[in-house]
């Protein structure tokens, strides 16, 4: 079985590229980083080291890599494959959706084998995004084709894999924490129904959402106010008592959300919960605030971590106090070096705050939400 992994960077590398090659696939890599690319073809080898209170290392070996600007090998990868997946940021689906349908295309002339086509994102439904892509303006015949020969399952990812400062053996090692999950939806796959490590669930929303509430917008919530308070690292910023308060909070209005939507049992969810802030405590990732907070405009987005469980805590009537502290934490993050933080910045300095959460959270000026995470902005910022 032959699969073809988008994005060679540490979450591909370190979390699908591992559980592929676990299952035994023919694994190559696609990346646009020219040094990604020669280092996988030179070594053919990496090797993932699991950080917990002892480090563990297993090797990935018989690798390749094709740089997404060699069209040529590039098409026969896609042609010849019996799954694509991909972890390249959900903004890049779309023209990767645009990349792929040409070469789909060709594959439907030459090639009746089936194949799944996965995106491994922080989104939710993110395959279906990519889809949209491949499918726009195209003819009957093609959308036939792929009904009956892609699969396009959604899936739930999770994985931290930190830009942590250890000793390795090779540039392309990778550095990891101990848990992960991967849930793919069963319904829709065609082919790939034994990848090691993934379990494959009828109903993905719940997965997708909980992962999206509980582990990144906790996280991300966790970034911004150790951000605001100094720390440099994750576990640092939730020993905190007072960021540790709110981050527990968080999960307990998230929860509760979670658990009037899609009747999940409320001890289930705690105990996931609680799960997450020992993940978090991991002081081996040395996981920092920087790596976790940036790129504000994404995260604060009306589709993403934060503002998501805030709206549905609106809709079902729960108190969502300590959501709109890691709301309002983030329209603080204004490191120097991530050019989105900045972007957010200029907004609030040029216009006002409440036009930054227009812009982008996507709440309207009248909502009643923009002026409790007005509320908490200012408090905040008087904090620091």
């Amino acid at each position: 079985m032959k699969a073809v992994h988008f994005g060679a960077g540490n979450i591909g590398r370190g979390f699908i590229g591992y559980l592929l090659s676990k299952s035994e696939y023919n694994l190559t890599f696609v990346d646009i980083s020219d040094f990604l690319v020669d280092s996988i073809n030179k070594y053919k080898e990496y090797t993932v080291i699991t950080l917990s209170t002892s480090e563990n290392k297993e090797q990935v070996k018989g690798v390749d890599a094709i740089n997404i600007k060699d069209v040529a090998a590039l098409e026969k990868a896609v042609i010849e494959a019996d799954l694509i997946t991909m972890s390249i940021g959900a903004p890049n689906l779309k023209s990767t959706g645009s990349l792929l349908k040409a070469m789909l295309e060709k594959r439907m002339k030459v090639s009746q084998k089936k194949v799944d086509i996965i995106a491994c994102e922080n989104a939710i439904m993110a395959t279906d995004i990519l889809k949209t892509a491949i499918v726009e303006d195209m003819d009957k015949a093609f959308i036939e084709y792929l009904d009956n020969y892609v699969g396009f399952p959604n899936s739930a990812v999770d994985r931290i894999v930190p830009n942590v400062n250890i000793e390795k053996e090779l540039p392309i090692d990778v550095a990891v924490e101990d848990f992960y999950e991967w849930d793919i939806e069963k319904n829709k796959v065609k082919v790939n129904t034994e990848i090691f490590g993934a379990e494959y669930v009828e109903m993905l929303d719940p997965y997708l959402e909980r992962k999206l509430f509980l582990l990144n917008g906790a996280h991300a919530t966790t970034a911004y106010l150790g951000y605001i308070k100094g720390y440099n690292y994750i576990h640092e910023a939730i020993k905190d008592e007072y960021i540790r308060n709110v981050v527990i909070n968080f999960h307990k209005e998230a929860v509760e959300a979670l658990s009037k939507k899609h009747g999940i049992d409320i001890e289930l969810l705690t105990a996931y919960s609680e799960k997450l802030i020992r993940r978090f405590e991991n002081q081996y990732l040395q996981d920092e605030v920087f790596r976790v907070g940036r790129d504000p405009i994404r995260k604060l987005a009306s589709n993403d971590r934060l503002i998501t469980p805030l709206v549905l805590c609106k809709e079902l009537g729960i108190s969502s106090t300590n959501i709109v502290t890691g709301i309002a934490a983030g329209l603080l993050f204004d490191y120097k070096d991530d050019p989105k933080a900045q972007e957010v910045q200029e907004i609030i300095k040029n216009k006002s705050i409440q036009d930054a959460i227009t812009e982008v959270c996507g709440l309207a000026k009248d909502n009643v939400l923009v002026e409790e995470i007005v509320s908490k902005y200012n408090e905040l910022k008087a904090m620091r």
